[in-house]
């Protein structure tokens, strides 16, 4: 049996996933099965993931009958038998020392739940930059909590090796925009996370617009698209029962109101040239 399992969600990811796979491949920790899972890509995803299988049996191609979208995520998770996991993105890539590194952490702290590198975001436009939401969470589960949902940034975090079992238990049950947020808050809820001080990850910088975009698509009601966190923070409270301290709910109420705000920014210019001067205030008092 591997020690790792990797999980790889697929859409439409043809122009990138030579790259990603080659340097899966490239890992100097040999251990480990992956688990390929095409989501309906309508261009040439699925042959490029079949010609990796063909030529390497640790590679296992799926897939699925309809469109699952976050929850293929779901899906290659549960597919884990393994003691570790890791999400690996079709669009990203791995130095070869980036598994053996997050393991050898995991292996060093029996309290730790995750580990993930530093990781530099590539963008054609810009020079390279680090990541700033990998930085590892080392205190009580209320300290880390807090300091997470203050500022989860980019969440690269979600995208390290991880302990199977918690894993599956922080995945949130229901498909909502930050789906990947919840998750790597309810992480804490089973340990600390590592942050290893080798850049060993690369992500190409997704435009800040396409996520104000993702709201829209992702939003179950009116709700959800006018509070973009509320059914994040559902699933954190009610499902996930995360510890209810003043400070977790003040951090809670102010990624709520500056989800708020970039939404309305986006799409209701008139309200927030009235109200946004109110809520920007409110937002910095929190």
């Amino acid at each position: 049996m591997p020690r790792l399992s990797i999980g790889m969600p697929l859409y439409n990811n043809a122009r990138t996933l030579r790259r990603a796979l080659n340097s899966l491949q490239a890992q100097t920790f040999y251990d480990f099965q992956a688990l390929l899972s095409d989501d309906g890509s309508s261009d040439e995803t699925v042959r490029i993931a079949e010609e990796f299988a063909l030529h390497d049996s640790r590679f296992v191609v799926v897939r699925q009958p309809k469109n699952l979208n976050y929850g293929n995520f779901r899906f290659v998770l549960n597919a884990a038998d393994t003691e570790l996991f890791l999400f690996a993105p079709g669009d990203d890539w791995w130095e070869p020392k980036f598994v053996e590194e997050c393991v050898r952490a995991l292996d060093a702290d029996v309290n730790a739940v995750g580990a993930v590198s530093l990781v530099t975001f590539v963008d054609d436009a810009f020079s390279p930059t680090l990541a700033q939401s990998t930085k590892s969470l080392r205190g009580s589960v209320i300290e880390n909590l807090d300091t997470y949902i203050r500022n989860p940034s980019d969440n690269s975090r979600m995208y390290g090796v991880f302990r199977t079992a918690s894993a599956r238990r922080a995945f949130p049950k229901s498909d909502h925009f930050a789906f990947d947020w919840t998750f790597s808050a309810a992480t804490l809820l089973f340990g600390t996370h590592i942050e290893v001080q080798q850049a060993l990850m690369f992500r190409e910088t997704t435009p800040s617009p396409n996520y104000v975009k993702y709201i829209r698509r992702d939003a179950a009601n009116a709700w959800n698209r006018i509070f973009p966190l509320s059914a994040m923070t559902a699933s954190l409270l009610f499902e996930k029962q995360i510890p209810v301290r003043m400070r977790t709910l003040r951090a809670l109420a102010a990624a709520n109101l500056h989800a708020h705000i970039t939404y309305i920014r986006e799409f209701h210019p008139r309200y927030w040239s009235n109200c946004g001067w109110l809520l920007t205030r409110i937002m910095w008092r929190l």
